[in-house]
């Protein structure tokens, strides 16, 4: 005999499902949304409250989701997409472009490289790369990540940034200097890098990678500083980065990995 569904669960999932869309909302915008009376779902917004996924914004009137909601997610295990689905993709990149490629999720306020072509790739720059921890603002993948990632998470992470006194993360410290960066990003479609404090001796770009409407990680390209300038690396680079990007999408979206 199958065990009755919880209806109340299912309510509150779509619930949050619609906060995620929304980025930010009201109870009655959430209600129309998810099909789930007004009344429920503000029981199931103080629920969400009290345990630290949901917060109030504005005057009140207005739900937002916290970080914290990104732990529902953990169960989707990045080395399932990554060694199934992005290893292959990453490695056909590079027998195309000769410079290495990478994929990083994000943990805590950093990007962490899970794979790489770095010891494989014909014009590699770097070696050991998996584990390196990239700043969100100092990176191209960290940018790409940021400016293309909800809004509600955006915030939260800028946020975490500016209180941290580490000095990769000191620019969240003028948030209309990284609002232009941001949106810099967002009109050119990638995150990019050349040279820098942190590694001046490479440049970068970068693109999100997306799984229905989360950004679940990014993939960039790496050259060299002193061969390529930053013009040279998007005219050369960008094409074969997107094409890549968007394989690993339609491989996640058909359910690989």
């Amino acid at each position: 005999m199958q065990p009755k569904p919880i209806r109340a669960v299912s309510r509150a999932l779509a619930v949050l499902a619609a906060l995620n869309r929304h980025g930010s909302a009201t109870a009655l915008q959430l209600a129309r949304a998810s099909g789930v009376p007004r009344a429920t779902v503000y029981r199931v917004l103080q629920t969400l409250i009290e345990d630290g996924y949901v917060a109030r914004s504005g005057m009140g009137e207005l739900f937002r989701l916290r970080l914290k909601v990104r732990t529902l997610s953990e169960g989707f295990q990045d080395e399932q997409w990554i060694s199934g689905v992005a290893a292959p993709v990453l490695a056909a990149l590079t027998k195309r472009i000769l410079w290495p490629c990478d994929v990083a999720t994000l943990e805590g306020t950093r990007m962490v490289i899970r794979e790489t072509t770095h010891r494989t790739a014909p014009l590699s720059i770097d070696r050991s790369m998996v584990g390196t921890e990239l700043p969100l603002l100092a990176s191209a993948t960290g940018l790409a990540y940021l400016a293309f990632a909800p809004e509600a998470e955006r915030t939260a992470l800028l946020r975490l940034l500016a209180s941290s006194d580490d000095p990769a993360d000191a620019p969240a410290g003028a948030p209309a200097t990284v609002g232009r960066l941001l949106a810099t990003t967002r009109r050119r479609g990638f995150g990019a890098r050349q040279g820098g404090r942190l590694w001046p001796h490479t440049g970068a770009i970068a693109l999100p990678i997306r799984h229905g409407e989360r950004v679940i990680g990014c993939v960039n390209v790496v050259w060299m500083a002193r061969v390529m300038s930053l013009q040279e690396g998007i005219a050369r680079c960008l094409p074969p980065l997107r094409e890549a990007a968007a394989e690993i999408e339609a491989r996640l979206a058909a359910g690989e990995g």
